[in-house]
């Protein structure tokens, strides 16, 4: 059974290396049948990726990438879509997307994956802050997939901090709104791997918000490695389908033109 990565960055993207055409050929060799291309769209003014979206130069890539034996979907990654998704739409055709993903970086206490703002604030409230505007993407936002939840996770390592806490406890309710109106839109939970390669060792979400997530009968999930260099591509996919695995999900997707696609996870 091939593997699908919903979450592959291409030369395109500012902070990624790796032309879409050269990644297909390194899907081909490693089982990935499957590979959901994004682009950072993002207007945070200090963001390294600030500008660095051209729809024309994105979908000129993408096409010389098609190929007979690795299927190729179309997707964007847009920052804080809450406050920017106006912008973002005016740089893009949603019709020749297969899907949209939304992330969140930046918070009012800064970029959430840096150290600073931990050793700055008081971390619950910044983590609470964090989920609190992750209800608004869910809420506001015409995406498809909600990445790297709980990616502040990264931030906190750097920090130096235990980020092993569950936040389906310290935050109940938050929590369960957000994946209740994640499952009622019809928005698709990200098993991110790439903290499974950093210091912080763990999927973004974590076990316990995709335990959550089930209990409250989501179902759908997708599997994404964040893969911006070589070093990286396709990282802990196969950890990625244990974990649901071990949440009691049998099944993962993908999104093509728009519509979420069923299939079942790797078996051990």
């Amino acid at each position: 059974m091939k593997l699908c990565d919903m979450h592959v960055h291409t030369a395109s993207s500012p902070d990624a290396e790796i032309p879409a055409s050269e990644l297909v050929r390194m899907a081909s060799e490693l089982s990935v049948g499957t590979v959901g291309f994004v682009a950072h769209v993002d207007f945070h003014p200090s963001d390294y990726c600030y500008g660095g979206f051209s729809e024309p130069d994105y979908m000129k890539e993408l096409d010389l990438a098609e190929s007979a034996g690795v299927r190729v979907l179309r997707g964007l990654e847009v920052g804080e879509p809450h406050l920017f998704m106006e912008k973002a739409e005016s740089l893009f055709t949603r019709s020749r997307y297969d899907f949209v993903t939304g992330a969140l970086h930046w918070t009012e206490d800064g970029l959430i994956i840096d150290e600073k703002p931990f050793l700055q604030g008081n971390v619950l409230e910044i983590v609470e802050k964090y989920y609190t505007d992750t209800l608004k993407i869910v809420k506001q936002s015409p995406i498809n997939i909600l990445a790297h939840m709980g990616i502040f996770r990264r931030g906190m390592a750097r920090a130096g901090l235990v980020v092993d806490f569950d936040e389906t406890l310290l935050f109940p309710s938050l929590m369960q709104e957000i994946l209740q109106t994640m499952i009622r839109r019809r928005i698709a939970l990200e098993v991110n791997t790439s903290g499974l390669r950093r210091p912080e060792k763990t999927t973004y979400p974590s076990s316990s918000v995709l335990r959550l997530y089930f209990k409250l009968g989501g179902r759908m999930v997708t599997v994404g490695s964040d893969t911006h260099r070589s070093e990286h591509v396709f990282f802990g996919l196969g950890s990625g389908h244990s974990l649901l695995k071990s949440c009691e999900f049998n099944n993962y997707g993908y999104f093509l033109k728009g519509e979420y696609v069923n299939t079942p996870l790797l078996c051990n």
